[in-house]
C-alpha cells in the first residue's frame, strides 16, 4: 500500500518533465525582387476638360440629337436649331451683294467712258470726279455686303451644334420645341473623362519627390477605387503646386490617368499610391510576420525545429509585403505568430507559402515608407 503513493509521484515528476508539444506556426519564405515603396493619400479625379454648350444664336430647338450620358466623339451632331431664318437672312445678303456688285459695274464702266472724255472736254471734271466717288462708294457696299453673307452663312453654321471635344453628355434638362436664346440657355455640359486629372496632396517633405516624379516620362502613381476593391491603373505626376499650405504641411500635386474603360469620373475620390522609389533587389516578407519588439522590429525565424527572433530594419510597405534588411532570400519565417510564442520554442510548420500569397493582390493594404 505504501509503494501506490511512490508510483503516482513518480509519473507525477515524468508528466513535469515532458517537453510541451510543437506550436503549430504558419510559415512564409523571404522573397528577392523588385519593391515599390509608396505613399498612400486620397486623391479626387477632375475632368480634364468640362464644355457648357449654349447656342450662339436665338431660335427655336429642333433637334436634340444626344441622349442624357450619352459618350460623343469629337464633331458629333448634338443640337439642331431650327435654320429656316438664318437661311433666309443668308438670301437677302446674298441678293443684296449681287445688286451691288451689278451697280458696281456700271460705275466703273462709267468711269472709264468718261475718262478720255475730259481732255476733249465732251464731260466736266466734276461729273467725273462724281463717277469715280460712285465708283469707290459701291465698292465699298460690296465689300459690306460680303461680310454680311459670311455673318449670315455662319449664323447658319451655328444652328448645328457639334461637339468640341469627346466625352460624356451630362443630364439634358431642354427638350425640342422650346426657344433657345443666344449664349444664355445652358443646352448641356459637356465633361472629358478619358483620361482624367487626380489631385492629391502629400507631405511638404516630399517636395523633392514629387519634382522628380513630375520631370519622369513614366507613371508614379497607382490608383485604385476608393474602397480599395478595384485597381484602376497608373498614372503620371503632371504638375506640382508652387507652394506647401502652411496650415496642413501639405502640397498638392496632379496625375492624368488614361481611364481608358471610363471606370472613374469627375468628383469620384480616389486611393492613391505614390511610388517613391523603386527597390530593385528587396527581401520582402508578409507584414504579418513583422514583430514590434522593445528594442525594434524583428521575425521569428526556423532554426532546428525551433522559433528565433532575429532583428530587422524596416524600409517599407507595399500591398502587404514588407522590405526589410537582416534577413537572407530563401529563409523560412513565421507569419501572423501566436501569442504564446517565445524565442527557442519548438515549432511545426502547417504550411508554406510565398509572400505574395500573405494577402490577395487585388486589395493595397496600408503602409508607410522611408
Amino acid at each position: 500500500m505504501l509503494l501506490l503513493p511512490l508510483l503516482l509521484t513518480g509519473c507525477q515528476k515524468a508528466e513535469h518533465l515532458r517537453p510541451p508539444p510543437p506550436v503549430p506556426v504558419t510559415t512564409a519564405l523571404v522573397k528577392e525582387g523588385s519593391l515599390a515603396l509608396t505613399i498612400p493619400t486620397l486623391g479626387q479625379a477632375m475632368a480634364i476638360h468640362s464644355v457648357s454648350i449654349e447656342p450662339q444664336i436665338t431660335g427655336l430647338l429642333e433637334t436634340v440629337a444626344v441622349r442624357s450620358g450619352q459618350r460623343v466623339h469629337k464633331g458629333q451632331l448634338l443640337f439642331v436649331i431650327d435654320p429656316a431664318p438664318q437661311l433666309a437672312a443668308l438670301r437677302q445678303d446674298e441678293a443684296d451683294l449681287q445688286g451691288a456688285k451689278a451697280q458696281l459695274v456700271y460705275d466703273d464702266t462709267q468711269v472709264k467712258a468718261y475718262q478720255p472724255l475730259i481732255a476733249k472736254d465732251y464731260v466736266t471734271a466734276q461729273t467725273y470726279q462724281q463717277a469715280q466717288a460712285s465708283a469707290a462708294t459701291e465698292a465699298a457696299t460690296v465689300a459690306a455686303d460680303r461680310a454680311a453673307v459670311q455673318a449670315a452663312d455662319l449664323n447658319l453654321s451655328y444652328t448645328r451644334i457639334r461637339a468640341p471635344i469627346a466625352g460624356h453628355v451630362g443630364l439634358l434638362n431642354i427638350k425640342s420645341g422650346n426657344l433657345v436664346s443666344a449664349n444664355s440657355t445652358l443646352l448641356c455640359t459637356l465633361t472629358q473623362v478619358r483620361p482624367i486629372e487626380i489631385e492629391f496632396s502629400l507631405p511638404g517633405k516630399d517636395l523633392a519627390a514629387l519634382r522628380r516624379a513630375a520631370a519622369l516620362p513614366t507613371p508614379t502613381v497607382a490608383i485604385w477605387s476608393n474602397d480599395r476593391r478595384h485597381y484602376l491603373g497608373r498614372g503620371r505626376v503632371i504638375a506640382v503646386d508652387n507652394s506647401v499650405d502652411a496650415a496642413s504641411d501639405t502640397l498638392t500635386a496632379r496625375a492624368v490617368l488614361p481611364n481608358k474603360d471610363s471606370a472613374l469620373w469627375p468628383g469620384a475620390y480616389v486611393q492613391v499610391r505614390f511610388i517613391r522609389r523603386v527597390l530593385p533587389h528587396a527581401l520582402m516578407i508578409p507584414h504579418s510576420a513583422l514583430q514590434e519588439g522593445v528594442k525594434g522590429p524583428f521575425v521569428y525565424v526556423i532554426s532546428k525545429g525551433e522559433a528565433v527572433m532575429q532583428p530587422v530594419t524596416y524600409i517599407g510597405q507595399n500591398h502587404g509585403l514588407d522590405a526589410v534588411r537582416g534577413l537572407t532570400a530563401g529563409q523560412t519565417i513565421i507569419i501572423g505568430a501566436p501569442a504564446h510564442l517565445h524565442p527557442g520554442a519548438r515549432v511545426r510548420p502547417i504550411s508554406a507559402t510565398s509572400p505574395g500569397q500573405a494577402l490577395p493582390q487585388g486589395r493595397a493594404a496600408g503602409g508607410r515608407s522611408q
